[in-house]
């Protein structure tokens, strides 16, 4: 029995609104990539950005039952984790990473595999409370967008060597896909969302003008 053994856990985070195939082929190809022991899928609560903005968010339990039709096909074990969207207020990664290592089972074996989109490689330093969450985790980064090899290897190799950041680059570059676009045409968009999510948009009626 290995006793020295780290537990991986990857962490995505996201609004979800709703959950379409580029989430689903993130996941599936991050999984592939680092074999994480556990997928933790995170539901903001309070994208208190976006609601600044003006953006309407769908119920969470909607977003939730999108995500968990969405991956009832899948291979590989997964969990929906309620913690921002139970908790009041804003949240914040740094707190979600510190909460996730809490109840991980064993925190001081377990490294967090954070993972995003290339545009959060450029901005990630201007995060609450930065150098404490960079230090707690590994940062996994899709490509995305016109985001090019040579710059994302450029940021990598600055936040690297200015912060002690731990990034790992992802062979697999995400699609544009864009939630936004979805909720304003949700019956052209069949083919951007999972089987299970699609089915359950129609069942429960969402995004309908």
């Amino acid at each position: 029995m290995e006793t020295n053994r780290r537990i991986k856990i990857a962490l995505y985070g996201g609004t979800f609104d709703p959950f379409h195939k580029g989430h689903l082929d993130l996941l599936t190809n991050v999984y592939d990539e680092i074999h994480p022991d556990r997928i933790c899928i995170m539901p903001a609560g309070h994208p208190y950005l976006k609601e600044k903005m003006g953006i309407k968010i769908t119920d969470a339990e909607d977003r939730i039952g999108m995500i968990r039709a969405g991956l009832s096909a899948v291979d590989f074990e997964w969990e929906i984790s309620r913690y921002e969207v139970d908790k009041e207020g804003a949240s914040y990664s740094v707190d979600t990473v510190e909460y996730i290592r809490g109840v991980s089972g064993d925190p001081d074996k377990t490294d967090i595999y954070f993972l995003c989109g290339s545009d959060i490689l450029f901005s990630i330093d201007k995060w609450y409370e930065y150098k404490r969450l960079i230090s707690g985790i590994i940062l996994v980064v899709v490509p995305r967008g016109e985001d090019s090899t040579d710059s994302i290897n450029r940021r990598k190799r600055e936040l690297e060597e200015r912060d002690g950041a731990r990034i790992i680059i992802s062979r697999f570059r995400g699609g544009e896909i864009s939630s936004s676009y979805i909720r304003k045409n949700p019956g052209k968009c069949g083919h951007m969302i999972p089987d299970g999510t699609l089915r359950y948009i129609r069942e429960k009626h969402l995004y309908e003008t």
